[in-house]
């Protein structure tokens, strides 16, 4: 196993974990703080634990009259830019098919289509600047993030123990 191999396959670990920390900290903001919407909350009656959601979002919305409103309604979109972001990089990553530019191509066209659609009504749901400006900022830490993991030695590990010379001098 070479040590290329284990550098890559630790970089994609770091792909999915900041990524499903992105999208379980915009779920959980969904769930906790966001006005209830009955066809997401079907899903836990589906489940059956709607009782204990209410129990939670009680004690939670309480908290919520504390926190600034793009927390509320415009975080959650630049999470998941943030993921979807991490995602696709992480997929095409390295690879020499055409294909991976579509897919480098939607990433702002899902993320801001959304908005636009909410704009012409064609898509149920608010269209807000804000979630333009956080997506934007998702994206952007997304890139700047991959950038970092892919970065030659950011995975490296340093097996040599000697010091350098600029440091005995």
């Amino acid at each position: 196993m070479s040590f290329n191999y284990i550098s890559r396959h630790y970089s994609k670990r770091k792909y999915i974990f900041l990524s499903s920390l992105a999208i379980f900290a915009g779920g959980l903001i969904y769930i906790l703080f966001r006005p209830v919407e009955p066809l997401f909350l079907n899903w836990f009656s589906t489940v059956g634990i709607e009782n204990w959601l209410y129990t939670v979002r009680e004690k939670s919305l309480s908290i919520c009259s504390f926190l600034p409103q793009w927390i509320v309604y415009s975080l959650t979109s630049g999470l998941w830019a943030f993921a979807y972001t991490l995602i696709v990089l992480v997929i095409w990553r390295g690879s020499r098919s055409f294909l991976k530019y579509f897919w480098f191509l939607s990433i702002p066209v899902l993320v801001f289509g959304f908005e636009v659609l909410q704009l012409t009504g064609a898509l149920q749901g608010t269209f807000c600047l804000n979630d333009i400006l956080w997506s934007a900022i998702g994206i952007t830490f997304g890139l700047i993030t991959a950038h970092i993991i892919n970065r030659p030695n950011s995975n490296k590990i340093s097996h040599d123990k000697k010091i350098p010379n600029r440091l005995i001098n």
